[in-house]
């Protein structure tokens, strides 16, 4: 099949800096793949996955784990009511020195890192020991599937031609955090503030030149996280200016800021969503089996 030899050749180019032979590419082989379960009613064929085996053997347990609780089998459901023009990929690889989960739009790719289900356990407070108000699982859980929607807003962007004014950096944590909000309380809460207390446990760049980078500061990611779901719920996420982590003068304008995302969305994307699709992706609970737990 053509989308096992696209992934596979995807695999190798990042799993070694050298090129490689046809042949070797060739033998490269995922180690699962299919459709959504049909049961589900949560389908799109357009939309392929993949759980490549990781080089190094300390991943093998986190590749059990995303496998075990059907990790890429529920993010292909949902993205099921996208109408895309083409294939999209969804793959789970060992990164190596970048382990960040990334879009690759040459190969129309979500890849989902091994090494970052490490960083996200090392960065949430530990087991049984909140830390300020947040437990590890929500910290752990938010910050997956929101850096998952972060990573389906740039495959959205590119995929579907959607203009974007300014850095798609900021668009994408935007799309993520809006779409975080189309679903109920406790799903809108996990995500929004599992996502930003992920930024507001990293350090800003420390040298002039790296202020210069596409992405902005974890601090400035962390306020808008805030300003979103402040703007999009303001009565469900009230303790962000409560607590004082949003200050009273940005949170004046959120509800305006939610605004202009959601009327961009409204008009890009949404004409190509299935409506009848999304009313059943919107009705179920996604967090109970959505994301790697420790």
């Amino acid at each position: 099949m053509r989308w096992i030899a696209r992934i596979a050749a995807v695999a190798v180019a990042l799993a070694s800096p050298a090129l490689v032979s046809a042949s070797a590419q060739a033998q490269a082989q995922p180690q699962s793949q299919g459709q959504p379960q049909a049961s589900l009613d949560l389908t799109n064929s357009n939309i392929e996955f993949a759980y490549y085996p990781p080089k190094s053997v300390k991943y093998q347990a986190t590749l059990n784990r995303l496998k075990s609780r059907q990790v890429l089998e529920l993010l292909s459901q949902f993205l099921a009511p996208l109408r895309l023009p083409h294939k999209l990929y969804l793959v789970t690889i060992e990164c190596g020195e970048n382990p960040s989960p990334r879009y690759v739009p040459d190969n129309w790719a979500i890849l989902l890192c091994y090494e970052f289900n490490e960083i996200l356990d090392r960065v949430a407070p530990k087991q049984g020991q909140p830390a300020q108000g947040f437990t590890h699982d929500e910290v752990v859980v938010g910050s997956f599937v929101g850096v998952v929607l972060h990573e389906a807003g740039h495959a959205v962007f590119d995929m579907l031609d959607v203009p974007v004014f300014g850095r798609e950096e900021d668009a994408a944590d935007e799309m993520a955090s809006f779409i975080a909000l189309q679903f109920n309380k406790d799903i809108a809460r996990t995500i929004t503030r599992g996502f930003a207390y992920f930024w507001s446990v990293l350090g800003n760049p420390k040298e002039w030149a790296q202020y210069s980078d596409e992405h902005g500061t974890s601090t400035q990611r962390f306020y808008n996280a805030l300003c979103i779901g402040y703007g999009g719920d303001p009565q469900t996420f009230k303790e962000f200016v409560d607590k004082g982590w949003l200050p009273k003068e940005r949170a004046a304008n959120c509800a305006a800021e939610y605004q202009q995302i959601s009327l961009a969305f409204q008009k890009t994307v949404l004409p190509f969503v299935d409506l009848n699709l999304m009313k059943q992706v919107q009705a179920k609970d996604w967090l109970k089996a959505s994301a790697p737990k420790k």
